[in-house]
């Protein structure tokens, strides 16, 4: 009998102990295979040798009824008797080479992987397929390796891809899922950041526990899970984008998206830090957008039904608002809404460190704003030791664009945009890359105008979401554009009065086609230059 095919798109792993009241497995198995699932692990850990015979029995006749195959969990012994069509086992489990001694060549046999040491030991075997993880924390399993979060899965998957197993390429062809804490809310972030932006390796599928098995309606689930991995190159979150190739007169787009943001009034909803918060809540209104400051739990989801923005600021944050940080991303990826994320003085301590770490791997930010210290930590350098929020080049004078091939790298490696702040300014999608040469230096001795940078981005992408790019280069270009200005204004301006001025020059971007021809208002691309690295 030849070995069965395997669509490891929507991989169901059971756990009895997790089933509403009154349900059974078998007909909770049917229903989640009604939904779409496309393969079946039956993994009971509790249960004895004669009662784990019995059920898998059930199963099996239910799962070939719906031509999908049935994998046995560490039980070798079991799949032999009912003659399903394989196992997954762990390493502190029967060693592969006894498994498939036992079950045959026509058998299939999937393993866990977590890290490189187990990768390279499954490529050793020559099995059949692998399950990655875990991905997030999960109850299911409290002896679990350490989670990996979506950076760290791509990671892994891009290793496995360079191992060469038995055949030479193993690596690069092995079916893989992903396992571990993957549900609705978070299955199309884990299935479109896990790939990196080479496509050496990217995830078959996912493997789901108790978003299945605990749910009242696992058939509902189930289509939904499988509607998500259908959209998966572009989810809701990541909407396919033009290029900024085809835009042939920057200032004139630059000035356009500037009139729309007071045109159309965009929600900016911001957490951000307690320094901050009345300077970027004027700023947001001097662009023509709406600001509001929330930082309640109880009503993020309604607030991202607004389909506005959010401004995720970890300035004044303590390790107890970490909850907030995460739920107010889920909440925003959820419905589609940009994330603009500063993770102001990242490098400064530990603390700042694991929340950045924390937030970039669970949740997807549009655009990820920082400067120099603060983006050199995201990517993950270590070395980075900030003094409070200031920053400290590390870039050799002899490469002027290190800065720019930095900025370029995160943003493929993060499937996003990077803005990194400085004399000059870097932003790219990992495909573009543009350095913006414009400001003044009363931006670095005022309070808050690098965190109200990020209001005005939230402002202008909120309404070009298929433009992401473009907005956040005319956001830049308009900010610094308007500082310029402000300081220009009177020979005589210090910090104080420039931060008067500098409002009042935001909210010119609004004058549109009543703009002097001349105006800094219609020049606004005038300092942007594409950076060839």
């Amino acid at each position: 009998m030849p070995k069965p095919t395997l669509d490891l798109s929507l991989y169901l792993v059971t756990n009895t102990e997790l089933l509403p009241p009154g349900c059974t497995l078998v007909q909770h198995v049917e229903d989640a295979l009604r939904g779409g699932v496309t393969i079946v692990q039956l993994r009971e850990k509790t249960l004895g040798t004669r009662a784990f015979i019995e059920l898998a029995r059930k199963l099996h006749v239910l799962t070939q009824k719906y031509k999908v195959p049935l994998l046995i969990n560490d039980r070798i012994d079991v799949a032999l008797v009912i003659g399903c069509e394989g196992v997954h086992i762990g390493w502190d489990d029967m060693e592969y080479d006894n498994a498939r001694r036992l079950l045959g060549e026509d058998k299939v046999i999937g393993v866990s992987v977590s890290d490189n040491s187990q990768a390279e030991k499954a490529a050793a075997t020559g099995c059949d397929y692998i399950g990655v993880g875990p991905v997030f924390a999960t109850n299911t399993k409290p002896d679990h390796n350490p989670e990996l979060g979506t950076p760290g899965l791509r990671s892994l998957l891009e290793y496995i891809s360079t191992l060469p197993g038995p055949t030479g390429f193993w690596g690069l062809s092995i079916p893989t899922v992903a396992i571990g804490g993957i549900n609705l809310n978070n299955v199309s972030r884990v299935m479109y950041q896990s790939q990196s932006a080479e496509k050496h390796k990217q995830l078959d599928g996912v493997a789901v526990i108790s978003a299945i098995i605990a749910s009242p309606t696992p058939e509902a689930v189930c289509k939904k899970f499988i509607n998500r991995l259908k959209s998966q190159h572009n989810p809701i979150f990541a909407p396919q984008q033009a290029s900024p190739s085809k835009v042939e007169d920057f200032s004139a787009e630059f000035k356009r998206i500037s009139i729309e943001v007071a045109q159309k009034k965009p929600m900016v909803h911001h957490i951000t830090n307690n320094v901050v918060k009345n300077f970027s809540a004027n700023v947001t209104l001097a662009v023509g957008a709406s600001p509001i400051m929330s930082e309640d739990m109880s009503e993020l989801s309604e607030l991202a039904e607004y389909n506005g923005a959010l401004v995720l600021n970890m300035g004044t944050s303590g390790k107890d608002a970490r909850p907030l940080l995460l739920s107010a991303v889920t909440a925003s990826n959820a419905r589609g809404n940009p994330v603009i994320f500063d993770p102001v003085g990242a490098g400064a301590t530990t603390l700042r460190k694991e929340t950045t770490r924390l937030i970039i791997s669970s949740g997807y930010c549009d655009i990820i704003k920082g400067n120099e210290s603060e983006i050199r930590t995201v990517f993950g350098d270590g070395s980075i030791r900030q003094r409070g929020v200031d920053t400290s080049s590390t870039s050799s004078s002899e490469d002027p664009l290190a800065n720019a091939r930095l900025v370029k790298a995160l943003a493929r490696r993060e499937r996003n945009i990077i803005v990194m702040t400085g004399v000059v300014d870097y932003v790219s999608d990992g495909e573009h890359t543009f350095a913006l040469s414009d400001g003044h230096f009363f931006q670095g001795d005022v309070t808050g105008t690098g965190c109200s940078l990020a209001s005005v981005i939230a402002a202008y992408v909120a309404n070009n979401r298929g433009l992401k790019l473009m907005a956040v280069l005319a956001a830049v270009s308009a900010y610094n554009a308007a500082a310029r200005a402000a300081a220009e204004s009177s020979d005589e301006a210090g910090p104080g009065t420039w931060q008067q001025v500098f409002l009042d020059r935001l909210y010119k971007l609004r004058a549109g086609e009543g703009a002097d021809p001349e105006s800094w208002v219609n020049r606004l691309g005038e300092n942007v230059k594409k950076v060839g690295v």
